[in-house]
This record gives C-alpha cells, sequence and structure tokens, in this order.
C-alpha cells in the first residue's frame, strides 16, 4: 500500500468523500518534506489532517475552542494552544518546522501571519504550506456550469454562501502569494501547483454528500461517518489513481522554504 493510499483510505474513515480527495493530495505533498522538531501546525482545527497523516504533533494553534477541545481526544499533538496565528504566543526561533494546511485563505492580514511563523520558526527552519489560490472558484463543478448556462446571479450567489460558510477571505494569485512568503523573509525552496483541476471538480460536486457528516458536531466536536468497508475499497479503486496523479496544473499552491 502507498502513502497516498493510506492517507485517502484513513481520510475515508472519518471524513466525507470531498475532504478525503482534496486533503489526501496535500497529505501525499506534505509527506515528501522534512519536518524538523519541534513542530508547530497553524490551524490545526479538531486534527482530523494530523490524525489521517499519522504523525505525532508537537503543537497546533487555533483560533476555536472547541475545535481544540475536539483534537485533544484525538492523542495527536503532544500540546495544543488557543492562539490567533496572526500574534503567535511563542519565543523566536521556538520551532524547527511549521506547517500549515488550507488555513491562510480564512485568516485575513496574511503579511503578519508569515511575519509571526518567520519569528516563531528557527534560523534554517522548514515551512511548508497549503493554500488555495483564485484559480480554485473558476475550476469548481456547480458554478461555472450556472455561468454557462446563464444563471450568472445564483453562480454569484453560490460564491458568496460558500465564502461565507467555510471563511474564505484571501483568495490571491500564486504569484501574490509567492511575493508576500518572500517578502517575510523565506527563501522558497519549492512553489508547486497541487490540486488538480479534476480534484477540485469532484470535490465541488460531492460537497453536498458532506452534509449527514456534519450532524454530528454539535455533539462530538467533529464529523462523523459511516462507510461499510466494501465501499472504501470501491471509492480507492475509482478515485485513488487521481489523487496520486502528479499535478501539472494545479488550483492551489504548495510552498516549501527556509528562515533565512
Amino acid at each position: 500500500m502507498t502513502k497516498t493510499e493510506k492517507y485517502f483510505r484513513k481520510y475515508l474513515q472519518i471524513a466525507p468523500l470531498c475532504v478525503a480527495l482534496w486533503r489526501s493530495v496535500e497529505a501525499k505533498h506534505l509527506s515528501r518534506v522534512k519536518l524538523p522538531r519541534p513542530i508547530l501546525d497553524i490551524g490545526c482545527g479538531w486534527g482530523e489532517f494530523a490524525e489521517a497523516f499519522g504523525v505525532i504533533i508537537d503543537m497546533g494553534i487555533d483560533i476555536a475552542p472547541k475545535d481544540l477541545y475536539a483534537a485533544a481526544k484525538g492523542n495527536m499533538y503532544k500540546n495544543l494552544t488557543l492562539a490567533d496565528a496572526r500574534n503567535l504566543p511563542f519565543a523566536e526561533n521556538s520551532y524547527g518546522s511549521i506547517f500549515s494546511i488550507s488555513t491562510f485563505e480564512h485568516i485575513t492580514d496574511t503579511p503578519k501571519l508569515l511575519k509571526e511563523m518567520h519569528r516563531a520558526l528557527k534560523p534554517g527552519g522548514t515551512l511548508a504550506i497549503t493554500m488555495e489560490t483564485d484559480d480554485v472558484d473558476k475550476n469548481t463543478f456547480y458554478r461555472p456550469f450556472l455561468r454557462k448556462i446563464g444563471l450568472t446571479r445564483l453562480s454569484n450567489w453560490l460564491t458568496w454562501a460558500y465564502n461565507t460558510k467555510f471563511h474564505r477571505r484571501t483568495l490571491p494569485s500564486k504569484e501574490k502569494w509567492i511575493k508576500d512568503i518572500k517578502a517575510a523573509g523565506f527563501k522558497i525552496v519549492l512553489a508547486k501547483n497541487i490540486i488538480s483541476p479534476l480534484i477540485t471538480k469532484l470535490y465541488d460536486i460531492f460537497i453536498p454528500t458532506a452534509l449527514p457528516s456534519q450532524f454530528f458536531r454539535p455533539f462530538i466536536g467533529r464529523r462523523k461517518v459511516f462507510r461499510p468497508k466494501f465501499m472504501e475499497d470501491l471509492l480507492v479503486k475509482i478515485f485513488l489513481k487521481y489523487i496520486e496523479k502528479e499535478e501539472k496544473i494545479g488550483t492551489n499552491l504548495f510552498i516549501v522554504a527556509t528562515k533565512i
């Protein structure tokens, strides 16, 4: 079993299909990066990515208390802290590596965020981040289709509803992300397009099927899925090849950088 299949199967056990498709690609790319300890996870949420990734994290931060409480139950973090990533409660040069998975689009004033990450990272330390860009929305399924058939207002409303529901606040171009990361004092080692247009469309198509999993969040603090093994095997057979395929074009950006 490849690492990517392992990530996909684990995600299928804990998350809806749309999330499993997207996050497994991110896990695939992050697994290729050496993360020196101590490791800081920015925007850890309820620990779903760490659980699927299978690596114990030294410190996780998030701005949502309920998510941190749920993450504490997962035992994937040695420490958890309630904090705003733009004002990290850590001394300079505290961490050997910092990673963040699809968190930046939820935060305003990302230059301040990047400067704080630079401050907390040790000299020569590793930064590994995935981020949405302005290429995402144009490669989704429903909204471009609605525009194509003349329902532009409905398409625009769906964009507003999606951004509101998922707290998407910052979606610059890939070039802008790279410029801001360099300006914060990082040296970029890798800038790679990830999340193919196909995966982006599949994610969008299957978002409605994620609704049942959300019913459990008020009670247990996280999503819950019930997926029998035969269904997991079938989904792996259908979709794994698209997750494992290396992207030539991507709607997201994966950055690996070092502190200089």
